[in-house]
């Protein structure tokens, strides 16, 4: 069975505090927005204190066409991307050339060639390593990765697999947009990167690292409006629905218990939870339904709060942070659970 041997993250190098994008928030959104006074709270509203940008905050001072801000999409994927993976191989003992499949997911930007073909050629992995980039699965991004780890490494001649996420959500924000969308991604969006190495039993380093045990995706039918991208020659504008958190409210509960049973489990088997902060309404949400302690979210709170939303990485920055800190028993079982356009779920069910 797959094991987890390995996770990294990186960030970019500029670290802002909430109340300083409040502020720049607050003096951009005033020059299309009357009622800004009573909408600014909601940079307070959403428990983020500090994120990570790979652009100083004066760069929001000027409009930037799609070219520019997808250049730097590029050069900052190749760079955290690389940082990321580089850094989960040596945590793991292993060397690009170990690596069998790589699979890079990203969102917030287009590359052609992909990402993955970059790291390719900078980092030194084989020529004929096999690779599968992924786009438009947003926040699900990181879960729906770890289900292609546990997928591909149990093909034959896939000992080792190689997950790569990163994001650059700063870059989608539109300045000329005034909504309410914009505004609140304005006060979650971040940019980080992440890397799992996922190797089959046969190849695990022996280490205290938890399997793969199973995965599920659900697409929710009439839910394309939900959350997504609307493409223009200005970029990417962000889809948030107001519907968000009620969706996930009413059919959450459910939607684990189907996918528990195919296990031979239910909730009550679940010791921990890792599950994707995508903004704090739905961390609440999720908290009244299934019925867990403050402490069972602490790492997706704390991830919230330090880097705010990050997309497709920010999942397995939380379970990077739960593998470093916690202590579980031999045994235990947890689950990881993101969601994202579509309307999607993704959930992984973890064992170590």
């Amino acid at each position: 069975m797959p094991v987890i041997q390995a996770i990294a993250t990186a960030v970019p190098p500029h670290v802002l505090a909430q109340e300083d994008i409040r502020d720049a928030a607050l003096h951009h959104f005033s020059r299309g927005r009357r009622d800004m006074r009573r909408l600014i709270p909601i940079f307070d509203n959403v428990n983020v204190k500090t994120r990570h940008l790979c652009v100083p905050l004066q760069w929001y001072d000027s409009r930037h066409s799609f070219t520019d801000t997808n250049g730097e999409y590029i050069r900052w994927a190749r760079k955290l991307g690389r940082q990321a993976a580089q850094e989960c191989l040596q945590r793991a003992g292993r060397s690009p050339g170990d690596v069998d499949h790589l699979i890079f997911v990203s969102t917030s930007g287009l590359s052609t060639p992909s990402i993955d073909a970059h790291l390719i050629n900078e980092m030194g992995f084989d020529a004929h390593v096999r690779r599968t980039p992924v786009f438009g699965l947003g926040c699900a991004g990181g879960a729906a990765g770890l289900s292609r780890l546990l997928d591909l490494s149990r093909v034959p001649g896939q000992g080792c697999v190689l997950l790569v996420s990163v994001e650059l959500c700063s870059l989608t924000f539109q300045f000329h947009d005034f909504s309410k969308a914009n505004l609140v991604a304005s006060s979650l969006f971040s940019d980080g990167a992440a890397a799992v190495l996922v190797c089959s039993g046969s190849q695990a380093n022996g280490a205290r690292c938890p399997r793969i045990v199973a995965s599920h995706s659900t697409l929710w039918p009439d839910t394309m409006d939900v959350m997504g991208w609307d493409f223009s020659e200005h970029g990417l504008g962000v889809i948030f629905s107001r519907r968000i958190p009620t969706l996930i409210g009413d059919r959450i509960r459910d939607n684990i218990a189907q996918f528990l049973e195919r296990q031979g489990l239910g909730l009550s088997d679940l010791s921990h939870f890792l599950v994707h902060p995508g903004g704090a309404k739905i961390l609440q949400v999720l908290a009244e339904v299934l019925e867990l302690k403050e402490e069972q979210l602490a790492h997706s709170r704390w991830v919230l709060e330090n880097y705010g939303n990050m997309s497709s990485p920010t999942l397995l920055f939380i379970l990077e942070r739960f593998q470093r800190l916690s202590n579980p028993r031999k045994g235990d079982y947890g689950l990881a659970a993101a969601f994202g356009p579509g309307f999607s779920s993704e959930l992984i069910l973890l064992q170590w």
